[in-house]
């Protein structure tokens, strides 16, 4: 039965285009399925991960394509292709190995069953989350996670470890990052980015965010518990219990390596995995020599407050509900965080008008220094950009770079204005700075070839789209630019 319609629903038995037969659904999330299938080709089962909502830009919905042309790794679920299925090129697809195995969290939420209750166990399994992050750090390309948590983190037979699930990555100084609507899981998310937009920055700042996630994931392991119970408190690094205070059979050595992990200022973590590697061997083998190899049964305490219900409501994409809690919470504590995430899911919504009208009320009444003045000015742009009000955009936008100085995004924003403007000619210029400072970026490579086709230089267009070809060979924007020029001979 070959499924027809652009709407897709799920089912057993069913073909998918002319490459997959869908054999099980085994995961069902907020914003894709993903199913056992078997290739047609050549009857291979496979993993395919299919979004629900196909209305997306392709590249919006490639997660993990900087995996795709990379050596296996035992601990990462190996990527083999994306893109749409032929021959209607409607759905989405993200091919992956078929890993039997369950999700770390599920295997938690085992404990009173014996998972999980000897140190050794759990060293062993969070040694191979640390093989993974090494790798991806080391890449030629480095790249960083961006959402490591229980639940993309697969333990199949013997306990080997995979980690999976790479729709939050991101690679040095990315524009737009891809996002969830939460922006990676907030409870195991580093301060700096907790404030559910894009993750952005060097290399280093955002491995130094993973270094946190890995620090929330050894605490939950070792203690059964999170060390922030809401957003609201990982953003402002609320104080917290030491593992030991909980656990007591832990050795100061592994305390210490936790509480680094979870330093407020990236500046005080670990500044590496290598690093971060070295000192748990040195931990583990103290733990190991400590006369009580099982862990202490912990229980996990919750305690949900405003961000929580944000968040969820973010999550199952319910806008406005968001709004109205966050709105509640910033007319109660005049809270700067709370009023981002008021304007976040106006942002979402589309509700534009009331955005402008919420941020020219309240934005002169909080500290521009504040750490989340920064992201509610690059969204204002945004917003000021899309109602087509270009000199409150550049204002705006000057005013982003004397506070938060330099960026690739400001310098993306700045090119959009020109572009607005028809200044093909500035906007030209500010792109191919940014492909000179970070190239390989597909958006960028796409607006540089919109802007020279404005300009009517077709050669350097179909230059920067024989670029883009041996990158994004399968994207369906380049694949049809590609049939354009070839019919008019420049390629």
């Amino acid at each position: 039965m070959n499924i027809t319609s652009g709407h897709f629903l799920p089912g057993t038995n069913k073909q998918l285009g002319n490459k997959y037969l869908l054999l099980e659904c085994f995961g069902d999330g907020s914003h894709g399925w993903v199913w056992r299938a078997e290739r047609l080709q050549d009857k291979t089962i496979v993993a395919v991960k299919i979004p629900k909502d196909l209305t997306k830009d392709d590249r919006v919905l490639a997660e993990g394509k900087e995996l795709l042309h990379i050596e296996n790794h035992p601990n990462i679920v190996h990527i083999y292709d994306m893109g749409r299925i032929p021959p209607d090129n409607e759905w989405f697809f993200i091919e992956m190995e078929y890993f039997p195995s369950r999700s770390l969290a599920q295997k938690l939420e085992q404990r009173s069953q014996n998972f999980g209750n000897t140190y050794e166990r759990l060293f062993n399994i969070y040694e191979q989350v640390l093989n993974a992050v090494e790798f991806l750090a080391s890449l030629q390309t480095p790249i960083s996670h961006g959402d490591i948590k229980p639940h993309n983190i697969l333990v199949g037979n013997g306990d080997l470890v995979k980690l999976t699930d790479f729709g939050s990555s991101a690679l040095p100084e990315e524009i737009y990052v891809r996002t969830r609507e939460n922006g990676g899981t907030v409870l195991y998310a580093a301060p700096e980015y907790s404030e559910c937009t894009s993750r952005k920055g060097s290399f280093n700042e955002l491995l130094s965010g993973d270094i946190y996630s890995l620090g929330v994931l050894l605490y939950q392991l070792l203690t059964g518990q999170l060390p922030h119970e809401t957003p609201a408190q990982v953003r402002r690094h609320a104080p917290f219990k030491k593992p030991s205070e909980i656990n007591s059979t832990i050795v100061p050595a592994l305390d210490n390596l936790v509480l680094r992990c979870l330093a407020k200022m990236p500046s005080d973590r670990f500044r590496d995995i290598k690093s971060l590697k070295t000192a748990f061997e040195t931990a583990r083998k103290a733990q190991q020599n400590n006369p009580m190899p099982a862990i202490l049964d912990t229980k996990v305490q919750t305690d949900d407050d405003w961000s929580v219900t944000v968040v969820n409501a973010l999550q199952k994409q319910d806008y406005l509900s968001a709004a109205k809690v966050a709105k509640a919470e910033f007319q109660r504590s005049h809270d700067s965080g709370a009023l981002l995430q008021h304007l976040n899911a106006l942002f979402r919504a589309n509700r534009l008008f009331e955005f402008q009208d919420v941020f020219e009320r309240e934005y002169p009444v909080i500290n521009v220094a504040d750490s989340s003045a920064g992201t509610i000015r690059i969204l204002a742009v945004k917003m000021y950009l899309s109602l087509r009000e270009l000199e409150r955009a550049r204002e705006l936008l000057a005013v982003c770079r004397d506070v938060d100085g330099e960026s690739l995004e400001h310098d993306f924003l700045r090119a959009t204005i020109y572009g607005m403007e028809a200044n093909f000619f500035a906007a030209r210029k500010e792109l191919e700075n940014i492909n000179r400072k970070a190239p390989g970026k597909s958006q960028i490579l796409m607006r540089l070839i919109q802007v020279c086709e404005q300009m009517r230089d077709y050669e350097a267009a179909s230059s920067y789209l024989r670029h883009a070809l041996r990158f994004f060979g399968d994207d369906v924007e380049f694949t049809a630019k590609k049939g354009y020029y070839q019919n008019l001979g420049l390629l």
